[in-house]
């Protein structure tokens, strides 16, 4: 693994611990309290509610112009696709845990490396989406594009 790759890898983890203080800035202005299924559902589906809310909520105090709704899109599939690999790998794990010690500590690198990549990517359209919103878009935008890209991470176990 090259220094630049380890250095990555060392400040994605050192970034996760406050995954969930970014995911506490939302709030809950528009959550839907008082559901009555609300405890019936799988614990899976209340952190996709999250997600899927917080881009709503944004994707509509941003108004966004046709020529900058591809952007949109690009980001918010960008940061689905993240909750989703994380979801996956969550109902994978107790099954991951055979191998040996060196298999092991492998599958949490590489894990760690496809997070990175993914992070960069949001990132990536992130910034792209931003530098096209007019001066009233990106009050809304600014925080909200980079916590909502860490909701995924803040429900790590």
């Amino acid at each position: 693994m090259s220094k630049r790759e380890s250095l990555k890898l060392l400040c994605a983890a050192a970034l996760l611990p406050a995954a969930p203080a970014a995911f506490a800035q939302f709030g809950g202005r528009r959550s839907g309290k008082g559901n009555p299924d609300a405890g019936r559902r799988s614990s899976e589906e209340p952190r996709v509610e999250a997600l899927e809310t917080s881009l709503h909520e944004l994707h509509e105090d941003l108004k966004l112009s046709t020529q900058q709704e591809p952007l949109w899109q690009a980001y918010a599939d960008k940061v689905r696709a993240l909750a989703s690999d994380l979801a996956r790998e969550r109902g994978r794990r107790p099954s991951a845990e055979a191998g040996t010690l060196l298999q092991r500590i492998d599958r949490v690198v590489d894990a760690a490396r496809n997070r990175l990549t993914a992070l960069e990517d949001i990132g990536q359209a992130a910034k792209a989406l931003f530098e096209n919103l007019s001066p009233e878009q990106k009050a809304p935008a600014d925080p909200r594009l980079a916590n909502i890209m860490a909701l995924p991470l803040a429900r790590m176990p």
